[in-house]
């Protein structure tokens, strides 16, 4: 935990015994009981530069006081200001005593001051993003997105914009850690329509994605014996672990040996259990063979169906609002099937993985034909696609 001295320089305010703030040059003056509202990024600075150390973890952290870290803390505010942190397990609360670093004037003080920065806008906008949550770049954070309706002018004052601009933006907040590749942002309509030429252009010539399918389909049948072989193997020895855990078990209630006998050999008998379960999920997801004898058919008809849609959104010239969003939600549904990653670099070039999921088009087209009363359960064989093909997906990089 920190020293109480160090941790009021850093937040402000009276923490302990003394009584500091800074005052707008940097300098630490003592005063009365204030908290000054400090942004969590100068928080970081501070605890940085006075060498704050943080608690063990079991994980290397790859981040010196990351705002995650700092937030949990001023969340916990109650917990340090009257010493105990409550923990809870499966619905049962355990208190744990902490060191108090907070005195209950501040506590108070900060609670007047989370409440005051609460705002309630009158009127929240949506803005909508077609590739939301498909942008990465080398920091390899999830990009977000924001609207900006408000800029500076020439003199440096904040004035409105005449119209909002909407951007995509980097959530790396930690400067020490970004990327020299990073662009930080790029603009969303520029992003977006280099996105969807490339989706119309994967569309109008999926020659390579089948291409793909068909190597990854004559795979799939020429490992369908020995995959399925090996599935029965270890659902065999899954069996038997689970018949001598209760074997073991009862022969402990019987007295055979001791409890502390029993609990390691439980213990070996979940290891191995859970390497058999990981064995086992590792061979991936079960198919029908004989969906594969006609693949090719549904996967152009798909391909089809797509282009014709993508075709028509094309030359829909949107009026109002309302037809705008609506044509929004139509290109959003093709994104969400067949973009899998967008990838930026320095340049704000964009690099997008097109991904073709054949066993969802197979699961699709099985169940409209089930849904229309065609039945072909008799003589059906299954196999399983093992990891090494992500579940039957086909992926093309533009």
């Amino acid at each position: 935990m920190f020293a109480v001295f160090d941790f009021a320089k850093i937040f402000g305010g009276k923490w302990g015994e003394y009584n500091f703030t800074y005052s707008v040059s940097g300098r630490a003056n003592q005063s009365t009981r204030l908290v000054e509202g400090v942004p969590i990024l100068e928080i970081r600075r501070r605890l940085i530069g006075f060498s704050a150390p943080q608690k063990g973890s079991s994980i290397p952290r790859r981040i010196q006081w990351a705002r995650s870290s700092i937030q949990s803390i001023l969340i916990a505010a109650k917990e340090y200001a009257f010493g105990i942190k409550i923990q809870s397990r499966k619905g049962e609360g355990f208190e744990i005593p902490v060191q108090p670093i907070i005195d209950t004037a501040t506590y108070e003080r900060y609670l007047q001051v989370r409440k005051s920065k609460k705002t309630h806008p009158v009127r929240s906008l949506k803005y909508d993003y077609l590739i939301g949550g498909k942008i990465f770049c080398e920091c390899n954070h999830k990009w977000g997105s924001r609207t900006n309706k408000s800029k500076r002018n020439r003199k440096g004052e904040l004035i409105r914009r005449k119209t909002p601009v909407r951007v995509y933006y980097c959530t790396q907040n930690h400067k020490d850690v970004v990327s020299p590749n990073c662009p930080r942002h790029i603009g969303a309509i520029k992003a977006e329509d280099i996105v969807w030429k490339k989706i119309c252009e994967a569309i109008d010539q999926p020659d390579y994605l089948l291409g793909q399918a068909r190597n990854i389909v004559a795979q799939i049948r020429e490992r369908q014996g020995s995959l399925e072989n090996d599935r029965v193997r270890i659902q065999n020895e899954i069996d038997a672990v689970l018949t001598e855990r209760q074997w073991v078990i009862t022969q402990a209630r019987k007295g055979a040996f001791p409890v502390s006998d029993m609990e390691q050999q439980l213990s070996q008998l979940t290891f191995q259990e859970v390497t058999l379960k990981r064995e086992l999920s590792s061979l991936g997801e079960a198919i029908n063979i004989n969906a594969l004898n006609d693949w090719e058919k549904t996967v152009t008809e798909f391909f089809a169906d797509l282009k014709a849609g993508v075709d028509e959104l094309k030359t829909v010239t949107p009026q109002t609002p309302e037809e705008q969003h609506d044509v929004f939600l139509l290109k959003k549904r093709v994104v969400d099937t067949l973009v899998e990653r967008i990838e930026i670099d320095r340049e704000r070039n964009l690099h997008v993985q097109i991904r073709l999921n054949l066993l969802d088009i197979l699961r699709k087209d099985a169940q409209s034909r089930t849904n229309a009363g065609v039945q072909n359960s008799e003589g059906e064989i299954y196999t399983r696609i093992p990891d090494i093909y992500r579940a039957g997906q086909v992926f093309l990089v533009l």
